[in-house]
């Protein structure tokens, strides 16, 4: 039975690391490398978000693990893969390093889980995986309308654009099972209208996160909540399928989400301060 992960504040996991030697627990970064340079928790092993699922088989899934960021938002999408995973006592450190250094910052509240029951075919599977990338398509190219810098903008119209060549490898793995058909916009008409990615609506993720969207830097550590939700969502799915083929499609999904967030990764990157 998975367990869901627990939250810790600055507090509550600074006793936790004193009370407890470092053999015991996996303090874990899952930041970019130049983020873990500028500053970490003495201690903390470095994985970014993008390469967890890659090194899940490095750590021990019997230690409890405490899993940190910037501000809680991609610790809150690693924590919530590792569980999926099988590892027993995950803790999501609330606020991330801000918090630690007294800062106060709110990351992405957790996506919802609830859209798979297990039974579907993989042409379902697909249609619903294409209907959340059409959908956080279109959730970035209404920010971009509104976006208050050109650089905002610009960040949000190339993550529309990046949705529509998401789009295009899921109809095109669509096509492979079903030959005959004809245009994407059918496709998945009708399948859960406000499903973003990872399977959240769009409504109620900008409402409890509008202030996320207010920086380029934001809006792509949103969009790695985003792409790491769906990567959890696929690889959770994977145990309950009830059809061979559709354990393969959720794998080859998730492979693509890997894809994605490595993407993400080096857009951060590109924002790294120049010394």
């Amino acid at each position: 039975m998975t367990s869901e992960p627990k939250s810790m504040t600055r507090e509550t996991a600074k006793a936790f690391l004193d009370s407890h030697s470092v053999e015991e627990y996996i303090l874990l970064d899952v930041r970019q490398d130049y983020e873990y340079e500028e500053f970490h928790l003495p201690g903390a092993k470095l994985i970014p978000l993008p390469e967890l699922a890659d090194h899940l088989d490095e750590m021990s899934r019997e230690k409890p693990t405490i899993v940190y960021c910037a501000s809680g938002g991609r610790s809150a999408a690693a924590a919530l893969l590792l569980s999926g995973q099988r590892f027993k006592e995950v803790y999501n450190l609330l606020g991330g390093v801000m918090a630690w250094r007294n800062e106060y910052a709110v990351g992405p509240s957790e996506l919802g889980m609830d859209y798979f029951s297990g039974k579907e075919t993989p042409l379902e599977i697909l249609a619903l995986a294409f209907k959340m990338e059409d959908n956080l398509g279109s959730f970035y190219a209404e920010n971009a309308s509104s976006a208050s810098s050109l650089d905002l903008k610009k960040t949000f119209m190339k993550l529309a654009g990046f949705e529509e060549g998401h789009k295009a490898k899921v109809f095109a793995m669509a096509k492979a099972f079903e030959p005959s058909l004809d245009g994407k916009e059918d496709f998945a008409s009708g399948t859960y209208a406000d499903a973003l990615e990872g399977g959240m609506g769009a409504e109620p993720f900008l409402e409890e996160n509008r202030e996320y969207f207010q920086t380029p830097k934001g809006t792509l550590e949103a969009a790695m909540m985003f792409e790491a939700q769906a990567l959890d969502l696929y690889m959770r799915c994977t145990e309950s399928a009830s059809f061979e083929k559709a354990v393969t499609v959720l794998h080859q999904l998730a492979q693509e989400e890997k894809s994605h967030l490595k993407i993400l990764a080096k857009l951060m990157e590109s924002l790294k301060p120049s010394h």
